[in-house]
């Protein structure tokens, strides 16, 4: 049996249900109305992406570039916040839901491309916890780490349940744990990484996110029995989650976190 890593964070508990980017199925993903509908789902935590505007901002963002999300042609890594901040982020939503169903969204405050800051005040708000991923553009890894946490470490209260910290480029989660080495990391990979626990004992992990369709109760148990957590992304359907629950999974990242709350049951 695999002995328990030595973490320098206690143990991880994550929800059963965390919402994707806010509740993306729901509102404007990775926008304020997108954690508020998460929220009102019912969720306690949400994951949404951090990355940098041209001037270095962090703001909630998931593509390198503003056209599928906000409609406008452009490069995140070219354009400042003054530009950005200003977007409406319902373009995507109208693509993917409709036009009838993006309506009640178009050209609401809420529905801007939020900076870290006003994310904060709305989790707090809210009583949410996030799992803050670091969503770099190219070759920017590092740095939106460091940004990133130089905005939340004096932000966050201390008296509530850290942040996690997630990224698939796992540069960043060296930047995590030096400079909040007590808040958790999530290592993200799309597939099962076939040297899984020498990277979470490199990045002083507590959770392994893999993308479900590479998950299998093998799998599973084995991170569990090392004294990991285990989130899966992104299920949206109730016998995707319910098979995965059955695996062992701590945690089913959703667009549907009202569907998945409704359907599961401990």
């Amino acid at each position: 049996m695999t002995s328990p890593p030595a973490f320098s964070v206690p143990p991880l508990r994550l929800p059963r249900v965390m919402g994707h980017r806010g509740a993306l199925a729901l509102a404007p993903e990775n926008t304020l109305a997108s954690i508020e509908a998460a929220a009102a789902a019912g969720v306690t935590w949400v994951e949404f992406d951090v990355m940098l505007t041209g001037d270095r901002q962090p703001v909630l963002m998931h593509d390198k570039t503003l056209k599928r999300t906000t409609g406008m042609a452009g490069a995140m890594a070219e354009t400042p916040l003054s530009v950005i901040s200003g977007l409406d982020a319902s373009a995507g939503f109208a693509r993917k839901r409709g036009a009838a169903a993006a309506a009640e969204f178009r050209g609401r405050d809420d529905c801007r491309v939020p900076t870290l800051e006003e994310t904060v005040a709305c989790l707090l708000a809210l009583g949410l916890t996030p799992n803050v991923e670091i969503k770099p553009t190219p070759g920017l890894a590092e740095e939106t780490a460091t940004v990133a946490l130089e905005r939340l470490l004096p932000l966050w209260p201390e008296d509530r349940l850290p942040p996690l910290i997630s990224a698939f480029e796992w540069d960043a989660l060296t930047v995590a744990r030096e400079m909040a080495p007590l808040w958790p990391r999530g290592l993200l990979s799309h597939e099962f990484p076939k040297d899984w626990q020498a990277a979470m004992t490199r990045y002083d992990c507590a959770s392994l996110h893999v993308n479900w369709r590479h998950l299998g109760t093998a799998r599973v148990q084995a991170v569990k029995t090392a004294g990991y957590a285990v989130a899966s992304y992104t299920v949206n359907q109730l016998t995707v989650a319910r098979r995965l629950v059955k695996m062992g999974v701590d945690c089913l990242i959703t667009d549907r976190p009202d569907r998945l709350l409704a359907g599961l049951t401990d």
